[in-house]
């Protein structure tokens, strides 16, 4: 979950340079927006592992950047789902905070993913960011049910 907050402050950086230097190649173009991220390794694995970030060049070098985080972010959604689904049925103590779990990051895929894309896709990324926004938000509120989930069964043991 603390994953996605990187991908968020890249978002961010793409929507603040996007009248970077076109003459920029795909290489320098993806380092230095790395660089302005506070998990540059994650932002550099994410954008190098995907073949779309080789062929970024001109003026849609920033909407093909900005789709490749957003795909990871739709990417580690999904297996945050199923992550959730397993847990379910192993755990049954823990059905309720993974069920809120469940529907936040539904949200995310549903809303905040789709959002981010069409915005990215219109020229807008402010809107995608905005999107991002609101897969933190998400992130955090489902880590804070499974925190309390986890100490009010500590406390029921007692």
């Amino acid at each position: 979950m603390r994953n996605l907050f990187p991908i968020l402050m890249l978002i961010t950086n793409l929507a603040l340079n996007n009248d970077n230097n076109n003459n920029n190649n795909n290489y320098n173009l993806i380092h230095a927006t790395c660089r302005e991220t506070p998990y540059y390794s994650l932002c550099l694995t994410t954008l190098q592992s995907d073949p779309r970030s080789n062929e970024v060049e001109g003026d849609d070098a920033i909407t093909t950047l900005g789709l490749i985080m957003v795909d990871a972010v739709k990417s580690k959604s999904i297996g945050i789902m199923e992550k959730i689904k397993e847990l379910e049925k192993s755990n049954p103590e823990w059905r309720a905070p993974l069920s809120q779990c469940y529907v936040a990051y539904n949200a995310v895929l549903r809303a905040d993913v789709t959002v981010a894309v069409e915005a990215l896709k219109k020229g807008v990324p402010k809107f995608a960011e905005d999107g991002m926004d609101d897969v933190v938000v998400e992130a955090q509120t489902c880590n804070f049910n499974s925190k309390y989930a986890r100490s009010n069964r500590s406390i029921n043991k007692r």
